[in-house]
């Protein structure tokens, strides 16, 4: 049975005297208020905000769920990579524990960047992508890999994959013709997208609109996942997908593209390390349309609001990205 947010917190703050002391703080002058909470079949995680002496402020993370150390050590691991060579891009990690899946971080007085762009304008909306694309400029180049030949291939071929399945039904996706006709549309532009060069970097891993925060004047990164090496179009098309998904006007996108052109614009000016021509980005930002239409769960009655929600996005979007289809 999965706890209540009382339950986690207590089992969050069980775990602070320890947290505490190895920082050097006095664990009884510090007082907790709920932050941010997720838990679903999948997560039980919980975020409070400390208050200790001064007006001292910090974060105490805790995760019941999954119980896997070993993949809670690898996102601490990668928090610090970026942490060391990228400090202004991720709020300061003090300490964890591994074995209890729970960390102290520095607070940050800022907002997710999903929240910022719920119902703002559309030049608003620009301005917060630009600043976000200033900010994940500033990670990849503080990681960077290598100019490399981009190879369509592997998603085209993964894509082909999915396809088979979903012809053959071991896979169920809702509209199953729409999609195999969008997804043949994609595939049949891989030519596009060959002998071309794109950059590498470090990636993210789960770079959504919940893990990216901002204040006035600074934007931060959250919850790395200890990503490979990769095209930068994996974090830019999983970002940009998010947003034209849940928040960009429909009617603003032209055909066969993914992003009002404003918005595009200011993403790109703020990014920097490569374009919106970039070959990479070109093939996985359509690509992530597709990735997000087999994701959801193919009957209406399975699910929830926000998956509701995103479903209608997706399928709005797709008749822009893949008009006639």
């Amino acid at each position: 049975m999965g706890m209540i947010a009382g339950d986690l917190a207590q089992a969050a703050m069980a775990h602070w005297p320890v947290l505490a002391r190895e920082i050097g703080l006095d664990p009884a002058s510090w007082r907790a208020a709920p932050l941010a909470r997720r838990e679903d079949a999948r997560v039980a995680r919980i975020l409070l905000r400390l208050q200790g002496p001064g007006g001292a402020r910090l974060v105490l993370k805790y995760e019941a769920r999954p119980a896997d150390p070993e993949k809670f050590a690898a996102a601490m691991a990668a928090h610090l990579a970026v942490q060391e060579v990228y400090a202004q891009g991720v709020p300061e990690l003090l300490t964890f524990d591994v074995e209890r899946r729970t960390c102290v971080m520095g607070y940050l007085d800022a907002r997710p960047l999903s929240g910022l762009l719920e119902g703002a304008p559309l030049s608003a909306q620009a301005a917060l992508l630009r600043r976000a694309g200033g900010w994940l400029g500033g990670f990849h180049r503080a990681l960077p890999g290598e100019t490399r030949v981009f190879q369509p291939k592997h998603t085209v071929g993964f894509l082909r994959s999915v396809m088979e399945e979903v012809s053959s039904g071991a896979r169920i996706v809702a509209e199953p013709q729409r999609f195999l006709s969008c997804a043949e549309a994609l595939c049949a532009d891989q030519v596009l997208y060959e002998g071309r060069e794109t950059i590498t970097a470090q990636t993210h891993g789960d770079l959504h609109l919940r893990n990216l925060v901002l204040d006035e004047a600074g934007c931060w990164g959250l919850d790395f996942a200890g990503g490979r090496v990769v095209p930068v179009g994996h974090d830019i098309a999983r970002l940009l997908a998010d947003y034209a998904i849940l928040h960009a006007p429909k009617d603003a996108i032209p055909d066969r593209e993914v992003l009002p052109p404003e918005v595009q614009g200011a993403f790109f000016e703020g990014y920097g390390l490569v374009g919106a021509q970039d070959p990479s980005v070109e093939l996985l930002l359509r690509n992530r349309v597709l990735a997000e239409w087999w994701g959801l769960p193919a009957g209406a009655e399975d699910r929830g609001p926000a998956q509701a929600r995103r479903w209608a996005g997706v399928q709005a979007l797709a008749g822009r990205v893949f008009p006639g289809r």
